[in-house]
């Protein structure tokens, strides 16, 4: 039987990732900062409550695993330095904890989109495949945005355990679902009637959980592996995007939520207008949530290195290799799977 460790085991994907392993009758080890108390006991379930940089609890948890899914990441912290050590060194510690493993496992690292960058806002950017309108994992790496940054970083951490580990890397884009809290702030404006946004044509790739979960496992299971070194000729080798075909403005998106809530009767106080704010009004806007993050802690929206995104140009990405060489590609479209994410809000009483 198969025994996986998962990083980040309590966050969003993590939860996801572990619900699917068990679904299978898989052995999980489920590595997080805090241990959460389930419902109902499963004899296939272990949990750990460690930092991912502690050494010792890491190479403890590592011991008789197959395969390892890491996930564990900080997307924004108080201290840049913090978020830096858990991003870049924690995932150094976790690869080299692997390689010292008699019979090392096979390690996915979930990346982002953001370690890639958008896509170049005019042809003498730094991307020069000619026509490019979606970025493929042959286009060079500018992130912009310190999550991005040290995302980056942490990949380029791997190509030296290459030779002892079996190390594949997937960038995922924009993820939503059932439990995301990130996409709710969305769904509120849209129910409210006011969709806020600072550019109405940048166009962004998005992918469900549930289908990044599948394309997570799959690139497990088959996918290419890095190289030693990771040289000029196969630089690329071993990394994937998991996304959806379709990619979409934010007007598009907020419409496409507007119309999965009407679909199941879901009332909003009015109809959609989208409103585009000045850059300085979203660079105060992420000043005051980057304030708010540093100061006491909250989980924003809104930060400094999110605005970086928003105005930096497109987010899209291109599947075709995940397509070809792990045969993935998401079982259902975009407007399916929003109208599953709208389920479970209404649901859990979220909207």
């Amino acid at each position: 039987m198969t025994r996986t460790l998962v990083t980040g085991a309590n966050g969003f994907i993590g939860r996801h990732v572990i619900a699917e392993l068990l679904r299978r009758g898989e052995d999980v080890v489920a590595l997080s900062r805090s241990v959460v108390c389930d419902n109902e006991a499963n004899a296939h379930l272990h949990r750990i409550s460690a930092d991912i940089r502690d050494t010792e609890q890491v190479a403890m948890a590592m011991k008789s695993v197959d395969r390892v899914i890491h996930l564990a990441a900080s997307v924004a912290t108080r201290s840049l330095t913090l978020s830096e050590s858990i991003n870049v060194e924690g995932t150094r510690i976790l690869a080299s904890a692997a390689a010292a493993q008699p019979d090392p496992p096979t390690l996915v690292y979930v990346s982002s989109l953001a370690a890639a960058g958008p896509l170049p806002v005019t042809r003498e950017g730094p991307v020069t495949r000619a026509g490019i309108d979606a970025l493929d994992e042959t286009d060079p790496c500018h992130p912009i945005s310190h999550y991005g940054r040290t995302k980056l970083r942490a990949e380029q951490t791997l190509p030296e355990f290459a030779e002892h580990v079996p190390i594949t890397i997937v960038r995922p884009p924009c993820v939503f679902g059932p439990g995301d809290r990130n996409l709710l702030a969305l769904y509120q404006t849209v129910v409210s009637g006011y969709n806020i946004v600072l550019s109405k044509k940048f166009r962004y790739s998005y992918i469900s959980v549930t289908d990044l979960v599948t394309g997570i496992l799959a690139a497990a299971h088959r996918g290419k592996r890095l190289v030693v070194g990771n040289g000029s000729d196969d630089s690329d080798r071993g990394i994937y995007y998991l996304t959806d075909p379709q990619s979409v403005t934010f007007v598009e998106l907020a419409e496409m939520i507007a119309a999965s809530l009407d679909e199941l009767s879901i009332q909003r106080r009015r109809p959609l207008r989208h409103l585009r704010i000045p850059k300085t009004v979203g660079w105060l806007a992420g000043g005051c949530g980057e304030i708010m993050m540093r100061m006491f802690g909250r989980r924003v929206f809104l930060n400094l290195d999110k605005v970086r995104e928003g105005v930096g140009g497109s987010w899209v990405c291109d599947g075709s290799r995940a397509a070809n060489e792990l045969s993935f590609r998401p079982a259902a479209d975009l407007q399916t799977r929003l109208v599953e994410t709208s389920t479970d809000y209404h649901q859990s009483d979220w909207i």
